[in-house]
């Protein structure tokens, strides 16, 4: 069974061991590598004019929330323009939250408007499930449940279908049809948050 590292993450939450924290490796190659990696992660977060992703529909994602309800995304947000966060590794978390929280702190409070977290994870771990939610339940706000749904299934059909790598957490911004009409990966930066807030107010008119 391949390993998950939102898997690992949240069941050690539950279990009361701790944090899994990613594995580090010696040596001036590794470091000079890991370095790299970050900056490409960093300037990749910005968006690109040739993404074949735009104008396409958001790819169906139909799973339970932490607040147990049923989403089905791009549906559940029909008539509002919604930021969209997936990842496929813990380690991305970071990423993630680069976007969300300036776009919730944005947002969040208007109407028209709303945001989903996605984590995907192998159908391998779908026994895991409940334990793998309170763990997630404990460490995210209650009134954020909802916006966390976590997908347990094909995590390759979406990589395939969006083009995307598991090292990189990615945001999409859907119009109020689910149409996705931007993309950024990696690490937010204050030029491609300024280009994600006027579009998605442009997106709201």
């Amino acid at each position: 069974m391949p390993a998950n590292p939102f898997m690992r993450h949240f069941v050690v939450v539950v279990l009361g061991v701790g944090l899994l924290l990613a594995s580090s490796v010696s040596g001036t190659s590794v470091t000079k590598s890991s370095a790299m990696a970050e900056q490409s992660e960093r300037r990749d977060g910005m968006t690109e004019q040739a993404n074949p992703n735009i104008g396409k529909r958001f790819p169906e994602v139909t799973a339970d929330s932490l607040a147990k309800t049923r989403e089905s995304i791009p549906e559940s947000a029909k008539g509002k323009v919604t930021l969209v966060v997936v990842a496929f590794l813990q380690q991305s978390q970071p990423q993630l939250d680069s976007w969300l929280g300036p776009f919730a702190e944005r947002f969040g409070g208007k109407d028209g408007f709303t945001f989903y977290e996605v984590p995907m994870i192998s159908s391998g771990y779908r026994f895991m499930r409940i334990i793998i939610d309170s763990g997630m339940r404990g460490g995210i706000p209650r009134e954020k449940h909802k916006n966390v749904v976590t997908m347990y299934g094909d995590v390759e059909k979406y990589m395939k279908e969006l083009n995307l790598e598991a090292r990189f957490g990615y945001a999409f911004l859907l119009d109020k049809e689910g149409i996705i009409r931007w993309q950024g990966q990696g690490f937010a930066t204050p030029e491609s948050l300024k280009e994600l807030f006027e579009l998605a107010e442009k997106l709201s008119n």
